[in-house]
């Protein structure tokens, strides 16, 4: 069964299906009543594996390292025999008593410990020495798999998420605009594609550094979010352009939409400068009418958000202009500076 399970467990960079394999073989080597394996972020345990007894109690805990059963094991590098389960932070033993024994061992990679893999028992001290020397036998095998499998899982997000805001990045955005245009098309339902652009950002970079303007690209992007509703789509093209596919947005509901959008990064410049510099100056195209395609609607909507950055550009110069001529004429001398208010 260890050979076996040594043979299996590799056949796949699926995350999930690694630890299925390992569920599934370990079942046939030591009892247990459910499985958690937990991988590291940051200073705290997450579930990356849970089945068995309680399943959903395991999956929603968050287990901070040094703390409870795992996070001691996670902390020091030290196996646990005959754990009390109860002792995991948020286990809440007046509604889930079932569990009484528990086996953890830590999991490890090259730079050191990268989660623990826990097995629970419903009957006290149920698992033995001889368990924790098979589990310790497939532990190095287990490890370098999982190391393989999130290396791979990290991978392929960072192929399809921006780094800095979580948001999709462009690569993804083109893939969902085409599969979405492409379901919408047999019925001709509408949809919208805003482009986004966060006027007065330079100046935030400029004034304030980089790293207050990464600050604003995060809080931007989070409000972004959370004005998203069920099928909206939010994703960061670069720099500080932001593109949403809206589906079933009409032209009539777009101003509202707008304003819900400027107040969103509105408040993100004066959360991160104290003052108001952002602003932002957007362009819909929508589906069917302004583009069939992925590629046509975002054309017209960066179109017609670079024609409201302008307008925007020339009303501010236009008042400058005034502001200035009226300065040189209050300056003149002669000129009864009252009449000029």
């Amino acid at each position: 069964m260890l050979y076996e399970l040594t043979q299996d467990l590799g056949n796949s960079l699926n995350l999930h299906e690694t630890l299925a394999v390992v569920d599934i073989r370990l079942r046939g080597l030591i009892p247990y009543d459910a499985i958690a394996i937990y991988v590291r972020k940051g200073d705290c345990l997450v579930p990356a594996f849970v089945n068995g007894e309680n399943s959903r109690l395991f999956s929603s805990l968050e287990i901070p390292m040094g703390q409870g059963l795992a996070g001691w094991v996670a902390e020091t590098g030290k196996s646990i025999v005959n754990g009390n389960p109860s002792a995991e932070p948020g286990y809440d033993p007046t509604k889930f008593g079932t569990l009484r024994s528990a086996l953890a061992v830590p999991v490890q990679n090259a730079v050191g410990i990268a989660g623990v893999l826990a097995l629970y028992h419903a009957g006290q001290d149920a698992f033995s020495r001889d368990h924790l020397r098979m589990l310790e036998a497939v532990n190095p095998k287990i490890s370098l798999c999982m190391e393989n499998a999130l290396k791979f899982q990290q991978s392929t997000i960072s192929a399809t998420t921006d780094g800095l805001t979580g948001l999709p990045n462009a690569r993804s955005l083109f893939l969902h605009l085409d599969g979405e245009l492409g379901r919408r098309k047999p019925r001709n339902t509408e949809a919208a594609v805003l482009v986004c652009d966060l006027d007065g950002f330079k100046q935030v970079n400029d004034r304030f550094g980089h790293q207050e303007g990464n600050r604003v690209l995060k809080l931007v992007a989070a409000g972004l979010r959370q004005n998203c509703v069920e099928y909206d789509y939010v994703a960061r093209m670069g720099g500080d352009e932001f593109v949403l596919m809206l589906p079933g947005l009409a032209p009539c509901d777009l101003p509202e939409k707008l304003s819900a959008l400027e107040k969103v990064v509105v408040d993100a410049g004066v959360a991160v400068c104290g003052e108001r510099l952002l602003a932002i100056r957007a362009g819909a195209a929508f589906f069917p009418q302004d583009g069939a395609d992925a590629k046509g609607l975002l054309a017209e909507a960066g179109r017609r958000m670079h024609l409201a950055k302008q307008a925007h550009e020339g009303a501010a110069s236009s008042m400058a202009d005034d502001l200035a001529a009226l300065a040189m004429h209050i300056e003149q001398p002669g000129t009864p500076q009252h009449s000029a208010f």
